[in-house]
């Protein structure tokens, strides 16, 4: 079981991808104690950036390798998933089973912390596409549910497409969007930087952003700021709730 007094370093899971990169590169960089977890260890990129970070080989597809790592982690970055580009015959265990399973582990643990998941702000989208496309939406639908049915202090951030980094600082637009919005487009240092500003500055408990590029938009800083004024999924699910049929302007 995990206990708070050695819950210190933030947990990236999927931490040798293009923005999981990012988010241990930024991690690194404001001295926070990171552990970058990897499926194989040559995937981390050799760099000064990178040398505080403790790198940690598990595998998704054993969640159980993974729960050390969760007991010790006082927020986690979940990055891990299959590629959108094509689906592999594992793809629903990469995608919703091992996430289930990891949280299923911070539940047993006790962790209070973040879980901050990426996920898809077209997911809800229907028809015009190809099946694997199709597929991969409807998992990232069920991938998201099952965060938002955990119970954790959970974050998702939905985007479109994770585009290649930029070197100039993008603006963007923070919404909460209830229709899809399959053209939300981030670079993925952007992205990275979000993830990292919400794991150290926080945010709104249970609560879920779509981000977009907007060149009319603000810039990250403000966008890290501006996750703490969101509503939360309860406060939506209460105004579903409330009837205003009787009420009349005198």
């Amino acid at each position: 079981m995990g206990t708070a007094d050695i819950r210190e370093s933030i947990l990236v899971i999927g931490a040798s991808g293009r923005t999981g990169g990012y988010v241990v590169r930024y991690l690194c960089a404001a001295s926070v104690p990171v552990i970058a977890c990897v499926r194989r260890a040559e995937r981390v990129p050799v760099e000064a950036r990178l040398a505080s970070a403790e790198v940690a080989v598990a595998n998704l597809e054993q969640p159980d390798t993974i729960a050390p790592l969760i007991d010790r982690a006082a927020h986690v970055v979940y990055l891990a998933g299959g590629e959108r580009r094509g689906m592999s015959p594992g793809a629903w265990q990469l995608e919703v089973e091992s996430l289930s399973s990891c949280i299923e582990f911070a539940q047993r643990s006790g962790f209070t912390g973040r879980w901050l998941y990426v996920g898809y702000s077209g997911a809800e989208q229907r028809g015009g596409t190809t099946w694997a496309e199709a597929r991969w939406r409807e998992l990232k639908l069920a991938a998201e549910q099952v965060v938002t049915a955990s119970g954790l202090n959970y974050f998702v951030l939905r985007v479109g497409r994770i585009t290649e980094s930029v070197s100039g600082e993008p603006r963007v637009q923070v919404s909460q969007p209830s229709t899809p919005m399959p053209d939300a487009d981030v670079p993925c240092n952007a992205l990275g930087f979000l993830l990292t500003g919400v794991t150290l500055a926080g945010c709104t408990q249970r609560a879920r952003a779509t981000v977009r590029l907007d060149n009319s938009g603000v810039k990250l800083q403000a966008a890290v700021h501006s996750f703490a004024r969101l509503r939360s999924d309860e406060t939506e699910r209460t105004l579903d709730r409330l009837d205003f049929s009787r009420m009349s302007f005198r």
